[in-house]
Order: C-alpha cells, then sequence, then structure tokens
C-alpha cells in the first residue's frame, strides 16, 4: 500500500473516530443535562464553532500547503502560524467574555460562554495542519480520536446530573488543550509577536484569505438553500428537504476531508515532480468513481426506502429532491480532485472564482423555481450549480495547471 493511500485511510479513521466519540458525547449529554440546559450548551457551541472561522483565517490549509514544500521550516511555520491565531483568539475572546457579561442578565450563562469561549485557544494552539503538511496523517488521527475521547470521558465521569451544567463546557474545553500543548512541544513552538513576525504573516494572509474566503462562501451556499425555502414554503417541506440537504452535505464534508490527505502530496510534487502529480489527482479521481458508485448509485436507486427507513414516511416527499441532488453529487466528487489540485498549486483565486459564481447561479435560479417548485426547485439549482463548478473548474485546471507544465 502506497502512501498516499495510506493519507486516505488515516484521515478516513481520524473522522470516524472523532464522530463516534463526538455523537457518543452528544448522546450522554442530551440524556444526562435535559433539554433546557443542553439546549444552552449547545447554542454557546453553535456560536463559538462559527467564531473558530476568524481565528483561522484559512491559515490551516495555507500551512499544509507550505510545510509540504518545505518540510524543514516546520517549526517556524508553526511559531509564526500559532502566535498570529492566539493573538486573534484573545481579542476575540476578550470581545465575547465582554458582551456575554455586559448583554446576559444571566450569571450561569456568562460563565458558560467564558468556559466555551476557551475552545478559541485550544482551537488557535492546534497543529494537525502541520503534520498533514508532513504527510503524517497518523497523528491527525490520534489528535482527533485523543481528544474526543478525553472529552468524553472526563464529561462521563464528572457530569452527572442537570446540576453539573457548567462543568461539562469546562471539561470539554479543558480537554481539548492536552494534544494541542503536547504537539506545540514536539515542535519547539516558540512564541513569536514581533514586528518582523508580523509582515511575514501579512504576506501569509494574502494567500490564506483567499482559502479562506472560499470555506466561508461555501457554508454560506451550502445553507441558504434551505434559508431561502424557508421564505417561499412551509415549514414541513423546510424540514423534509434538510434531510436531503444534510445527508448531501455529509457526503461532501467526507470528500473534504479526504481532499486534506491529498493537498500536501500535490503541493509538494507540482514544482518539481508532475508525474507524482498526475498520479495523486488520478487516484483521487478513482476514489471519486468508486464513491460514486458507492454512495450516489445507491442514493438514486433507492432514496425513498432509504428516506422511510431512516425517517419514517412523512418524509418520504423529499425522495425526488434527494435523487437530483445526489447527481448533483457525482459533479462535486469530480470537482474535487481538481479544485484540490488549483489550490495546491496556488490557484485558489480560480476556486473563489467558481464558489462566487455558483453561489450566484444557485441563487438566482433558486429565486426564479421555488416559489412554484419548492424544494424541488432547490434540488434542481444545486444540480445547475454543481454542473457549473465542474465546467469552471476543468476550465481552470486547463489554463493553469495543463498549460503552465507543458511551458
Amino acid at each position: 500500500m502506497g502512501r498516499l493511500e495510506k493519507n486516505f485511510i488515516w484521515m478516513a479513521a481520524a473522522n470516524i473516530a472523532g464522530s463516534f466519540f463526538s455523537i457518543a458525547l452528544f448522546i450522554y449529554l442530551a440524556r444526562t443535562l435535559k433539554a433546557e440546559a443542553f439546549g444552552s450548551i449547545s447554542y454557546a457551541h453553535s456560536f463559538i464553532f462559527y467564531m473558530l472561522n476568524f481565528v483561522d483565517l484559512g491559515l490551516s490549509t495555507y500551512g499544509v500547503r507550505e510545510v509540504a514544500k518545505n518540510k524543514e521550516r516546520v517549526s517556524e511555520y508553526v511559531s509564526e502560524i500559532v502566535s498570529f491565531k492566539l493573538l486573534i483568539a484573545g481579542v476575540l475572546f476578550v470581545i465575547i467574555v465582554a458582551a456575554a457579561f455586559l448583554a446576559c442578565p444571566s450569571t450561569q450563562f456568562k460563565v458558560l460562554m467564558a468556559e466555551v469561549a476557551l475552545l478559541l485557544f485550544a482551537a488557535a494552539m492546534g497543529t494537525d495542519w502541520a503534520f498533514q503538511g508532513q504527510e503524517k496523517m497518523r497523528m491527525v488521527f490520534v489528535s482527533f480520536a485523543a481528544t474526543t475521547l478525553l472529552q468524553f470521558l472526563l464529561i462521563y465521569i464528572f457530569v452527572k446530573g442537570a446540576n453539573d451544567f457548567l462543568k461539562a463546557p469546562l471539561l470539554y474545553s479543558l480537554a481539548a488543550f492536552f494534544i494541542p500543548i503536547a504537539f506545540l512541544l514536539h515542535f519547539r513552538y516558540r512564541p513569536k509577536f514581533e514586528m518582523g513576525y508580523l509582515k511575514q504573516i501579512k504576506r501569509y494572509l494574502s494567500s490564506s484569505i483567499i482559502i479562506w474566503s472560499i470555506a466561508i462562501f461555501a457554508q454560506v451556499y451550502n445553507g441558504l438553500d434551505i434559508v431561502l425555502l424557508g421564505l417561499f414554503k412551509s415549514p414541513e417541506e423546510v424540514g423534509c428537504f434538510s434531510v436531503a440537504r444534510r445527508a448531501v452535505s455529509g457526503c461532501t464534508l467526507l470528500m473534504v476531508f479526504l481532499a486534506n490527505a491529498l493537498l500536501p502530496r500535490l503541493s509538494s510534487t507540482f514544482s518539481n515532480d508532475i508525474c507524482q502529480f498526475k498520479s495523486a489527482t488520478g487516484k483521487f479521481l478513482k476514489i471519486s468513481l468508486f464513491l460514486t458508485i458507492l454512495v450516489v448509485l445507491p442514493i438514486i436507486v433507492l432514496s425513498g426506502p432509504i428516506i422511510s427507513f431512516a425517517l419514517g414516511g412523512e418524509y418520504l416527499s423529499a425522495s425526488l429532491p434527494f435523487k437530483v441532488m445526489a447527481l448533483g453529487l457525482i459533479f462535486v466528487f469530480f470537482n474535487l480532485p481538481f479544485s484540490t489540485g488549483l489550490v495546491a498549486a496556488g490557484f485558489e483565486k480560480e476556486v473563489l472564482k467558481q464558489v462566487l459564481a455558483s453561489a450566484c447561479l444557485n441563487v438566482v435560479v433558486n429565486i426564479i423555481l421555488m416559489p412554484k417548485y419548492g424544494m424541488m426547485g432547490a434540488a434542481i439549482a444545486f444540480l445547475l450549480a454543481e454542473i457549473l463548478a465542474l465546467i469552471w473548474i476543468l476550465c481552470a485546471y486547463r489554463k493553469n495547471i495543463s498549460v503552465c507544465r507543458r511551458s
């Protein structure tokens, strides 16, 4: 088995392990804390997880790419990027805690927000991206599995009822620090806050902000159709469409996770070994074909029975939109090998243009079709947007990479 295949397996294992313990923790807290306390924690976590986007600013993906190209500088990259993230996390922490203490009358909620906001620092200290750049994906697995397992064990041991409401978020946040601290020691992290370092970070941000924008616009684009459908149709139809939308988003996230395993290999080989670059892209395309056969075709053929078995007959109206969106998934699966190659080669602006174009088409078609066709219109809009995305990316790939490598 080659190194690339091992990378895919370790990244998939990291995703599975992290998801398993996270789901177990979700179920335990929901049952132990009851609805009101659990709802408060969920709200606080949702808000902080959104704010994590502003801690990262695309620097993790940028770091993967740069470490892959220059592994000898990994300690410097870790010191520079983590220091800047900690600076951003500190500013956000002060703003969030101050806003909570000024705006919230409940003392419990103020403490809750402060406890959950500690996750900003844990995320800033994370160095999974550095191991990805070195193609040491087993360490990413260790990080995901160990952190989520520790979070589950601490909460299972110390949280026994609603009276332990404030223990849960504190333990969850504290458990998130152990692995990042150990990894920082491994990389010989040195804090860097002097002016010369800030100029270096400015150069990093010129690329990372574009990568960050791709992720942000993709998040908005993937959730906007549900919001628009809610303006035109009933909550029942929105609920049914959400089933199809969430399932499709889950499949897309799996592919994005696998793309992260491919990114370092593409980054390190683009300039000096185009044969390996093409070979890695070809292997990802084979995985896309395999997942199309394994995941997409069963959805197209069996969407009705799948929905009925998993959720019950009241959601069966989502069956046809689910089929149409599954067709769109085929284009997503075959888009990612090429868009990942563009990012690895430094052409992330082309991917951003594609995301913006697809988002605009999606919104326009939704506005035209949703009033009459409801969730079926939303499914068609998704399909058309993904067809445009693949065509756009293939043209950009041919223009910027195929031509570049021939010259």
